[in-house]
């Protein structure tokens, strides 16, 4: 009887152990990312130049290599509801000075979680790469600088419908007659 507990004592404490081991961080980098099947998205944008220039706000340079590049946007009657862009890119040394030494965007080093949905080429893990995050933590840059090789991504909620423009009343014209259509007299 006491053999038969301590043999269902080990094994539990093995099969935690394994599932410890199986949920450390390092495991789960290397495991395969599913992608969403629930809720694709409506359109994917894989024109490099056009998701650069939605990505950094500006046009490729001809010295900007860019190696992949996926921009996802959910869509529905009203617009664009949700939207997300990965790209990798050798960048010219003035992307490089836009991005991180004059910081155009506003980011600061900071290892922050990838996104659950990678596309295959886009890094799995943040080591071996300068990471740079803005304070949400969505927009991330990682830069391998020996390589000159910079990963992208951001997200966002889409765009919302401006509030309708108010109309203001038109007033009456005034009755004829009350105001003088003729200059004042000169003094």
């Amino acid at each position: 009887m006491l053999r038969h507990s301590f043999v269902l004592v080990l094994s539990a404490f093995v099969i935690a152990g394994f599932g410890w081991w199986l949920a450390s961080p390092e495991k789960r980098s290397e495991m395969p990312r599913a992608t969403s099947k629930i809720n694709p998205p409506t359109t994917t944008v894989t024109d490099p130049a056009l998701v650069f220039q939605k990505a950094f706000w500006k046009r490729p340079s001809a010295e900007d290599r860019i190696l992949h590049a996926d921009r996802r946007e959910w869509a529905d009657k009203e617009g664009v509801s949700k939207w997300q862009w990965f790209i990798s890119v050798q960048p010219s040394s003035a992307m490089v000075d836009h991005l991180i030494t004059d910081n155009a965007f506003m980011l600061s080093k900071a290892v922050k979680p990838l996104p659950a949905e990678l596309p295959g080429w886009f890094p799995r893990s943040a080591e071996g790469f300068e990471s740079y995050s803005n304070s949400t933590g969505t927009f991330l840059i990682l830069w391998d600088k020996e390589k000159n090789l910079l990963h992208a991504t951001d997200r966002g909620g889409g765009f919302n419908p401006g509030a309708p423009e108010r109309t203001l009343p038109i007033a009456a014209a005034q009755p004829e007659g009350r105001l003088s259509t003729t200059p004042p007299p000169k003094p």
